[in-house]
């Protein structure tokens, strides 16, 4: 779709179907559309679908044919449009697909990793694998910065690359470059910069008071190196950053004026989801949706989304309240974006064109080259922060010796998490390689009540090595209690159990963990290829 025939489109769109284009609407089902989807399209109005893990992804294969599905409602669609499909899919602890195919690392173990070729590939790779499964944008990768970690604040979830902005700048930029290059847009997030804080916007407001300084030397540099890397999206935060405006920067014009104007990005701008409360709770929908477009937003997010709200921001237009022109603009931007990505597919704007299903790439990326790109990762980022010398002496056991796990629970600790759907255990991992024949684990909940610290302890007691995992340990502190008693026991004489410590989600809890180990890690995640790359330096051997 060249830009005559964009122009031609522009033109023959009515102001219903223009604004139905900066919609992705979200539906539940992962084998057949549903009929208000296809309504949507037979009435011109679908621009895009966003899935959600729960709701949409099962497998690869599945995705694949539901995006044939979908990309072949096109037409019956009055223009023939095809629809963006959308998804996150991180790595690491938001990965909506992860079931039969290669889970990567997070962002942290990249920039834990810092290897800029590993990171370009895993991209590459990304990409190639969601192209295959029909997904048009990616929302990916995290350009936050986790610099507040240097004053205390501490890191709640992996999702970070780096405190250091040139390392998430360098990065973010090879993913960028990676996902592209493999076949579908990349969407950095989360513009202006989401701060490292216990406020989640999912629940409430976030007030960020960083000057113009601070933003414009931590927190804009990576988005910036975003634009040079020809990035297709930016997806926008809800925090609310005083020192530019009053509003939420999702629904602030001088802040996505900036975006526009001083970084001269001219992709796509995807609102975070308006469901949240952060704006519902003082933006309802509809006023949520006429602010986010005249901020300068393409495409919007609302989950729940269906006709009135399009109906609302046509009386917006017709009111006055909204330019058409405004609108015009940002269905040129779509348009642009859908010809970029639909042409690497094989997905036509045009009805006649190929369907989805010869589109998307014919073959996944194998398997076993994602899973060994995905250990190499993994590796890279396992840090020994104290004790290295000790290592791998104090693992030498006997047959006889009793080698305890305790591990810290991986489940779903924020909204942005999927590590529940993960099988994750360090005894399966140990007596699978036959490292050791006998291994005693026990899960730690988050915040043990007295009965599971008493029972988490036995396993300490009776150990002569003992792996004891952290999540978040410095907020949830019964965890450190546990250790504690534990370490309390090499009293007297006692040697045993030797401890060997591991944070592997916030790095911060390794500090909280030296005065009572003989040995602490970091893993920068909690995927199965990192615990077992966490095996592999403990017992300092290759198990893969």
């Amino acid at each position: 779709m060249n830009s005559t025939k964009i122009e031609e489109t522009v033109k023959a769109l009515s102001l219903r179907q223009k604004i139905g284009q900066m919609f992705l609407f979200n539906f539940v089902g992962k084998y057949e559309v549903p009929d208000h989807i296809k309504q949507l399209n037979r009435d011109g109005l679908l621009g895009g679908i966003i899935y959600f893990s729960g709701s949409n992804v099962e497998d690869l294969e599945q995705l694949r044919k539901l995006g044939a599905r979908i990309q072949d409602l096109k037409h019956e669609s009055p223009h023939g449009i095809p629809p963006f499909i959308t998804l996150d899919q991180e790595g690491g602890q938001l990965s909506a697909l992860h079931r039969g195919v290669s889970v990567f690392p997070g962002n942290m173990a990249l920039g834990d990793a810092d290897d800029l070729r590993l990171s370009e590939e895993y991209a590459e790779y990304t990409g190639r694998l969601l192209k295959y499964g029909n997904i048009s944008i990616n929302f990916a990768p995290v350009l936050d910065v986790a610099y507040e970690a240097r004053n205390g604040v501490h890191i709640v979830d992996n999702r970070m690359i780096s405190s250091e902005t040139n390392v998430v700048g360098r990065h973010g930029k090879g993913i960028i470059r990676g996902m592209q290059a493999g076949g579908v847009l990349a969407c950095a997030k989360h513009f202006p910069g989401m701060r490292i804080s216990e406020k989640d916007t999912h629940h409430q407001m976030d007030i960020i008071e960083y000057s113009r300084d601070e933003m414009e030397s931590i927190y804009f540099p990576p988005f910036r190196e975003a634009v040079e890397a020809g990035v297709g999206a930016i997806m926008t935060h809800h925090g609310v950053y005083p020192a530019f405006d009053d509003k939420p920067a999702t629904l602030s014009p001088v802040l996505l004026g900036y975006l526009r104007h001083e970084l001269g990005f001219d992709g796509l701008i995807i609102t975070d989801d308006l469901i949240m409360k952060a704006v519902q709770d003082q933006y309802p929908g509809p006023v949520a949706c006429e602010m986010a477009i005249n901020a300068g937003v393409d495409q919007i997010i609302i989950t729940g989304a269906d006709e009135h709200l399009i109906d609302s921001l046509v009386e917006a237009v017709e009111a006055g309240r909204i330019q058409e022109a405004t609108i015009d603009a940002s269905l040129r931007r779509i348009l642009t974006a859908k010809e970029n990505i639909f042409s690497k597919q094989g997905i036509g704007g045009d009805p006649s064109a190929a369907s989805a299903v010869q589109g998307g790439g014919e073959v996944p990326p194998a398997k076993d080259h994602g899973d060994a790109l995905s250990l190499e990762i993994s590796r890279k980022a396992v840090h020994v922060v104290s004790g290295r010398e000790l290592l791998p002496g104090i693992t030498s056991l006997e047959p006889m010796d009793k080698l305890g796990v305790i591990l810290g629970n991986p489940a779903r600790l924020v909204m942005s998490d999927t590590v529940n759907f993960y099988d994750i255990s360090l005894k399966a991992i140990i007596e699978g390689a036959g490292i050791h024949p006998y291994v005693k684990e026990a899960v730690m909940p988050w915040n043990p009540t007295d009965e599971e610290m008493l029972s988490n302890f036995d396993i300490g007691f009776i150990s002569d090595l003992l792996i004891f995992t952290t999540v978040n340990a410095y907020r949830f502190t019964r965890q450190l209690e546990i250790l504690k008693q534990i370490h309390g026991l090499r009293r007297d004489g006692r040697t045993k159990p030797y401890i060997i410590s591991v944070a592997t989600r916030s790095p911060d809890d390794a500090a909280l963990l030296e005065p009572y180990s003989d040995v602490v890690l970091t893993t920068g995640g909690i995927t199965p290829n990192q615990m077992t790359a966490l095996v592999e330096t403990i017992f300092g051997r290759r198990i893969r």
